[in-house]
């Protein structure tokens, strides 16, 4: 899981949250649907965070599950850092999380989880057996009939259509205020830090892993959210 090319280790990461809802149409939407769909649970014990860096997941999720236990994962000192500042500025109870500054697939936990998230970190890993496994550790951390969320920038690097959303999306960034300097070192990235894959293998694989149902909930330019269900074992 680790990605050599993209620093999460450098200071400059502390600035993620500055710029990430200029270059991401509708990032909070990501966040606040996915809150949403979960208070149709009664009650939801533990929670399991993917990528906890920044804190966003842990900031919507905290305020609407507050007595929930949470277990962030993060590779990034400075992004966990980030993420616990952001949680100290909410105005609810504190929060009871569990802290692991590693991979997740070197974690082994003593319990299974209701709900994981793993919210734009899979274009990050360059291997695809890399992602899968990824996904593979999510689904077995997960109990039967457990939900995944998860989004990403999936495409086809390799058509034609991909110049054109990466014009389109390039419009959207600059009305949104991003700079042109920031614009091209982010569609620079594509390629050597940010390795998509389609949307439909990103769906083939989530079936492989144990996920029975599969149902997309937010879509922004090349930026998918999904919701997957666990298959239940013993039917």
């Amino acid at each position: 899981m680790k990605n050599p090319q993209h620093d999460w280790h450098n200071p400059n990461v502390a600035n993620y949250q500055n710029t990430i809802r200029q270059k991401i149409i509708g990032y909070d939407l990501i966040y606040d649907m996915m809150t949403d769909i979960l208070q149709s649970y009664p009650t939801i014990d533990n929670m399991l965070i993917v990528g906890a860096g920044g804190g966003q997941e842990l900031s919507s999720l905290g305020k609407a599950f507050p007595f929930s236990h949470f277990t962030a994962v993060d590779t990034s000192k400075i992004m966990l850092q980030a993420a616990r500042k952001h949680i100290e500025k909410l105005e609810h109870p504190p929060l009871h999380i569990e802290w692991y500054e590693e991979d997740l697939l070197s974690v082994v936990f003593d319990h299974q989880f209701e709900v994981a998230s793993c919210h734009l970190v899979l274009h990050f890993i360059e291997e695809l057996e890399q992602k899968k496994a990824l996904l593979q550790k999510m689904a077995d951390s997960l109990l039967d009939r457990g939900i995944l969320f998860i989004s990403s920038i999936n495409a086809d690097m390799s058509a034609v259509s991909f110049q054109h959303q990466l014009k389109y999306w390039r419009s959207s960034m600059l009305q949104n205020n991003l700079s042109e300097e920031h614009w091209l070192r982010f569609e620079q990235s594509f390629g050597s830090s940010t390795y998509p894959i389609t949307l439909e293998l990103l769906t083939d694989l989530l079936h492989d892993v144990g996920f029975s149902t599969v149902i997309p909930y937010f879509k922004s330019h090349m930026v998918d959210a999904l919701l997957a269900i666990k298959e239940e074992v013993n039917k």
